[in-house]
C-alpha cells in the first residue's frame, strides 16, 4: 500500500502550481494540420502513464513513441491494441519487434482508425439522402533501430498513411526519428523524438458542395488546400527512485511540442512488482497527468505479465484517459514476448 501511495503522490503534486510554472505557447496554431488520426497514442500502458513514454519506450509500443526504444529490451514482441476513441470511433493497432542481434532491431506497425457507415445529409435533407459514406485512416510503418553504445541508441521509422473521408482521400509518406540516452546516473535516461515529419499533404477526389434536390443547383469541389501533417516534438526524462529486484517505482516527465496546438507537459508513474512462489506473475499500477492540454487531464492504468517459459510470456494492459468535456477513453492491449 505504501508504494501505491508513492505512485499517487509522484503524479498528483500541486498541479495548479505546475500550470503556473509552465506556461502554454502556440495555442494560435490549433487545427492547422491534417491526418489527425496520427495523434492517437498506441498502447494501454503508455496511456495509463499520461503518455509520458518517450523516455521509457521499453516495449513494442515504442514503435509509436520513440523508435530508438526498441533496442532497450532484448525479447521479440508483438503488441495488439484496441481503443474506444471519442465520437464512436475505434482505433486498432498491431506492433511487432524483431531483434537481428544484440544491437540492431526491426519493427513493423499498423494502425487503423475507422467508424461505421455515416448517413449523408444536406441542408435540405437533414434526415439523409439515402447515401452513406465511411471514414477510415490506415498507417503502416517500418522501423530500424541501433544501439551504438551501452548508453546511446537511435532509430527511424518510415510510414505510409492513407485516409478516406467519403469521396475524398489523402496519401502521404512521413518519418519518425528518436534517440535514447542513459545518463549513467542511476537508472535515469533522457530521450528526444519527432513524429510525423514530412511535407505537406493534399487531399484528392471530387466531393459535392451543395444539396441534391432536382431544383437545386448542385456543385462539386476537386481542388483542395495542402496541409502539414501533425508533427510532434517530444523530450522526456525517466528515473526509478525505487529500484529493487522484485519491485520498482518509475517516474517520468515529458514536454510535447506539437505543430498544431499549444505545448503541453506530462507527468507519469508506474509501480511494478513481482509475485513469487507458485504464481510468478508481474503486475503494475499506473497514473499520469497532462498539464496545459486542451481536454485531457488525468489517466490511470493497470497491467499484468505472466511468464510462461523464458523468453515466452503474455501481457494484458488497461488504460483510462479522462477528458474534461468529452468523457473518457479506454484502451486495452494484449502482448506476446518470444
Amino acid at each position: 500500500m505504501k508504494y501505491f501511495l508513492l505512485l499517487v503522490y509522484a503524479v498528483c503534486m500541486p498541479l495548479a502550481a505546475w500550470g503556473q510554472i509552465f506556461p502554454a505557447f502556440g495555442g494560435e496554431r490549433t487545427g492547422i494540420s491534417i491526418a489527425a488520426a496520427l495523434k492517437i497514442g498506441v498502447g494501454a500502458r503508455a496511456s495509463g502513464m499520461g503518455e509520458t513514454f518517450v523516455a521509457i519506450a521499453d516495449d513494442a509500443s515504442a514503435l509509436y513513441w520513440n523508435p530508438a526504444g526498441i533496442t532497450q529490451f532484448k525479447s521479440n514482441q508483438a503488441l495488439f491494441g484496441y481503443t474506444r476513441w471519442l465520437g464512436g470511433l475505434t482505433h486498432q493497432s498491431m506492433n511487432a519487434v524483431y531483434h537481428l542481434d544484440e544491437n540492431n532491431a526491426l519493427g513493423a506497425s499498423i494502425g487503423l482508425l475507422g467508424v461505421g457507415s455515416i448517413p449523408v445529409t444536406t441542408e435540405f435533407q437533414p434526415r439523409g439522402t439515402g447515401e452513406t459514406f465511411r471514414m477510415q485512416n490506415i498507417n503502416i510503418g517500418l522501423t530500424y533501430s541501433r544501439q551504438f553504445t551501452e548508453q546511446f541508441s537511435a532509430g527511424v521509422t518510415l510510414h505510409y498513411i492513407h485516409e478516406d473521408l467519403g469521396k475524398a482521400s489523402l496519401n502521404g509518406v512521413l518519418f519518425d526519428a528518436g534517440t535514447y540516452y542513459r545518463t549513467g546516473l542511476g537508472s535515469s535516461r533522457f530521450a528526444v523524438a519527432v513524429s510525423n515529419f514530412g511535407g505537406k499533404i493534399k487531399p484528392t477526389g471530387t466531393v459535392s458542395t451543395m444539396g441534391s434536390l432536382p431544383d437545386f443547383n448542385g456543385g462539386s469541389q476537386s481542388s483542395f488546400q495542402s496541409f502539414d501533417p501533425p508533427i510532434n516534438f517530444r523530450i522526456g526524462f525517466a528515473i526509478e527512485p525505487i529500484l529493487e529486484e522484485n519491485y520498482r517505482l518509475t517516474v517520468a516527465l515529458q514536454l510535447n511540442h506539437p505543430n498544431d496546438n499549444s505545448e503541453n507537459y506530462c507527468l507519469g508513474s508506474e509501480y511494478f512488482t513481482k509475485f513469487l512462489g507458485n504464481f510468478p506473475a508481474e503486475v503494475s499500477a499506473r497514473a499520469g497527468w497532462k498539464i496545459n492540454a486542451d481536454e485531457e487531464t488525468f489517466s490511470l492504468g493497470v497491467g499484468a505479465f505472466l511468464p510462461i517459459n523464458e523468453p515466452f510470456g503474455v501481457s494484458v494492459d488497461y488504460g483510462y484517459s479522462q477528458f474534461k468535456t468529452l468523457g473518457g477513453v479506454q484502451r486495452l492491449s494484449f502482448g506476446l514476448r518470444f
